[in-house]
């Protein structure tokens, strides 16, 4: 079943870690570095990878595998999984990191419908940002989590700041350069000089002002 040919393959050394996402088997891959991507079953047109089965004799249950990812690279060896008895230094991989496969899988599921209250919490964020430079928002549902970055982009493009954001669980990271450079720099310096002077002073007990965090289910109802 091995469509690679005689030379033995050094991507099929672990055993199968899988995720099914909108009725769709993927297997977790690596493909050097630290990011966890996907590749879908074989389909005709591709080059196969037999993991599954054993490594002695033809396996019926062994599955082909396609030998690039989602996002078109080459994957070396199976991510590691819970069960995996190679694992020792490594962490066991639940689910994709790599964005760009991320991004292929989205797209075959079911857009969400936008909640009630988004563009206000749209604005609110945006606020925070233009005031702070930065902020995080909590609580952030898994099936909003895209339409409610996009919103916020949206509410800070409109007001001439470009932005990036980085989700971590259910917590959106949301930062701008063109906002912190657009900070006043006497508050600014003022700032890091108190800041300073606590530190060189000893004297901790006005702790710095941290960055701001909104709780998204406070400004949006999930119906």
């Amino acid at each position: 079943m091995d469509l690679m040919g005689e030379q033995e393959s050094p991507r099929a050394d672990r055993p199968l870690n899988t995720i099914t996402v909108a009725g769709r088997e993927f297997l977790l891959v690596e493909v050097g570095g630290s990011e966890v991507h996907v590749a879908s079953e074989y389909t005709d047109g591709e080059i196969g990878i037999e993991v599954g089965g054993s490594p002695d004799d033809d396996d019926e249950d062994a599955i082909l595998w396609a030998n690039k990812t989602l996002c078109g690279r080459e994957w070396f060896h199976v991510a590691p999984g819970a069960e995996d008895p190679t694992l020792l230094w490594q962490d066991a991989a639940y689910a994709p990191t790599c964005r760009a496969c991320l991004r292929v899988v989205d797209s075959w599921l079911p857009k969400s419908t936008v909640p009630a209250g988004l563009s206000l919490l749209a604005e609110v964020v945006a606020d925070a940002v233009v005031e702070r430079s930065a902020t995080f928002v909590t609580g952030v549902p898994g099936e909003h989590l895209e339409v409610t970055r996009r919103a916020i982009r949206k509410a800070l493009r409109d007001r001439g700041f470009n932005s990036n954001t980085h989700v971590i669980d259910d917590v959106l990271g949301v930062w701008s350069d063109d906002a912190y450079n657009a900070l006043d720099r006497d508050d600014l310096g003022a700032s890091v000089r108190a800041a300073l002077d606590r530190i060189t002073g000893g004297e901790m007990s006005e702790a710095p002002t941290p960055t701001p965090t909104i709780a998204w289910h406070t400004w949006v109802a999930d119906l």
